[in-house]
């Protein structure tokens, strides 16, 4: 901490042979006066120096006060203040006088840059106790909610090994799928474990470009028409054709499929899951509504949080960690938009999030001629 930053130099400068009299209005308002004349520097003229000294001219006044270097230390410079009984002393650079530090300053700068340290090794602190619960977290999906899955698909290729000469096509198929299923949730998993720990260190590239959300919704839906079609749920989306929002196309790939996602696992056989957007402002909103059994209030908020947040089974036991809705959040927070969730007035959720846009002259809110798969058996 040097004082380079911390010197004065809106002094007022007197003539070294000015009456004492003439200076100590002056003096008495800034604490300190710089002697010096159009040849030489003298010193500084403090209230001490006429207290402990007075005399008739100002130069009869002065005591003797260190030009220290513009390079010293703060703690340099304070300590040559104590042992000189001052609080102000004249700095100079290459042995020229350049202006003045003061006592009160130079603590105050002090104090002011311990508070800082302080609240950086606070901020460093907190930032390392959840780096260290986000390890924690990490270990724990993968000890149980990665491990679970593998151990049904390897169980399945062990029955399947050993016995698919002796089973009919049927049942063999019935394996197969099953262990496609699992394999299908694993990666989902995998992928949002993922995403959330990239997010979470920082290193997750943001690369926005202006995107027709309609578009992006009907890649992710049709994505999802194999999840949608075990549970025989129809898939409906409805969008506005012109408008595009200012989006990383990834992120939202990634909040839609999760949301959706979430939608079917917790909607019943023979449901129905929609997703549409409305301009409202500078932003879009996109809503996917189920039929599903809805949130409770209690826990509309902490879905969104890692450290509360605990998982449910699907209307079909589907299992899940939680993550893909604390994803959801941090990818729309990028956005600096918002994501929350409603409970429809008859069944199910509403669950939303808005986008910056950028809008056409034209819009309109169309609905897509082909709903999306309604599965027949």
């Amino acid at each position: 901490m040097k004082i380079s930053h911390l010197i004065r130099k809106d002094f007022l400068t007197i003539n070294p042979f000015y009456g004492l009299n003439a200076i100590k209005k002056e003096l008495l308002e800034r604490t300190a006066l710089v002697v010096q004349d159009e040849n030489q520097f003298y010193g500084v003229l403090t209230t001490s120096d006429i207290i402990s000294n007075p005399k008739v001219l100002v130069i009869d006044c002065l005591s003797i006060k260190t030009l220290v270097d513009c390079q010293q230390s703060v703690q340099e410079v304070l300590s040559e203040m104590k042992i000189m009984n001052t609080d102000v002393l004249p700095v100079g650079k290459d042995e020229h006088f350049v202006g003045l530090v003061f006592k009160n300053e130079l603590y105050k700068y002090i104090s002011e840059y311990n508070l800082e340290l302080e609240t950086i090794i606070h901020e460093r602190t907190l930032e390392l106790k959840k780096t260290l619960e986000t390890k924690d977290l990490m270990f724990s999906i993968i000890a149980h909610d990665l491990k679970s899955p593998f151990n049904t698909i390897l169980g399945f290729t062990d029955i399947l090994k050993g016995n698919l000469r002796n089973y009919e096509i049927e049942k063999s198929e019935k394996f197969i799928y099953e262990m496609n299923t699992q394999a299908k949730r694993t990666y989902n998993l995998l992928d949002n474990l993922l995403n959330w720990a990239k997010n979470q260190a920082g290193i997750i590239a943001f690369n926005p470009s202006y995107c027709n959300i309609g578009k992006i919704s009907s890649e992710v839906i049709e994505q999802l028409e194999g999840t949608a079609q075990m549970k025989n749920i129809t898939l409906k989306s409805f969008y506005s054709g012109n408008v595009n929002a200012s989006v990383d196309k990834n992120m939202v790939e990634v909040i839609l499929r999760n949301l959706i996602a979430n939608a079917i696992k917790f909607t019943e056989s023979n449901g129905l899951v929609e997703v549409y957007s409305m301009v409202i402002d500078d932003y879009i909103e996109v809503t996917v509504a189920d039929t599903g059994i809805g949130v409770d209030d209690k826990d509309k908020i902490i879905i969104f949080t890692i450290d509360e947040n605990k998982t449910k089974l699907g209307t079909a036991n589907e299992k899940g960690s939680g993550l893909n809705l604390v994803v959801c959040k941090d990818f729309v927070d990028k956005h600096h938009g918002k994501i929350w969730v409603e409970n429809k007035k008859d069944k199910g959720s509403l669950f939303k999030f808005t986008l910056p846009i950028k809008i056409n002259k034209k819009t309109s809110l169309k609905k897509k001629n082909k709903p999306r798969n309604k599965v027949e058996y």
